[in-house]
């Protein structure tokens, strides 16, 4: 099946060269996490490589897969809808129904409280794999080698940063995914 996923993805970002390699980068670093932390890597090659199938669709055609409850959670962020879009693409696509698969592309943005180690991973490899330039990749991926959680809060605290220098606000709830996991790791060393 994962060979069948690959071509289809290919063939749908293949106008999309620069996104159809981080596509595949996020693929490769997943797995290397998911065997670092004995996780499916049938699951983890599956959300890796659909998590941004519907980035190119229009925002219309995005909506058009979404239940209206999240169009209006993230009627602010329209950024998040091609992730969800992306799962009901891959359920209409190849039948594929596993919540923990869902929820690791639904949520690889920015994450949400309670993740999977499963959907960390995503979260993660979005943010660090080899294509990625900015200077905190690297040290998250190393991060991600020992501790999802606090390689998950660094995902999180150079995307706020990122953001900030733009002038952009984070969201909301991003803030409280942030300090969600702030508040897990400063529990680990208590």
């Amino acid at each position: 099946m994962i060979e069948s996923i690959k071509k289809k993805v290919t063939e749908k970002l293949k106008d999309h060269h620069k996104r159809l390699e981080h596509v595949f980068g996020v693929y490769e670093t997943a797995i290397k996490l998911a065997q670092v932390h004995h996780l499916d890597e049938n699951k983890v090659a599956v959300a890796a490589l659909y998590h941004d199938y519907a980035k190119y669709d229009s925002i219309e055609n995005q909506i058009s897969h979404l239940d209206l409850d999240v169009i209006k959670a993230y009627i602010e962020t329209p950024v998040i809808y091609h992730a969800f879009a992306a799962t009901k693409a891959l359920e209409m696509d190849f039948d594929i129904h596993d919540e923990e698969v869902l929820n690791a592309i639904r949520y690889h943005v920015w994450g949400r409280i309670g993740m999977s180690d499963i959907e960390k991973v995503i979260l993660i490899s979005d943010s660090c794999e080899p294509n990625r330039k900015f200077d905190d990749a690297t040290q998250i991926y190393e991060l991600a080698l020992k501790d999802l959680d606090q390689a998950c809060e660094s995902v999180m605290k150079a995307s706020i940063d990122y953001l900030e220098t733009k002038g952009i606000v984070p969201a909301k709830e991003q803030m409280e995914i942030y300090i969600y996991y702030m508040e897990v790791n400063r529990g680990k060393t208590e």
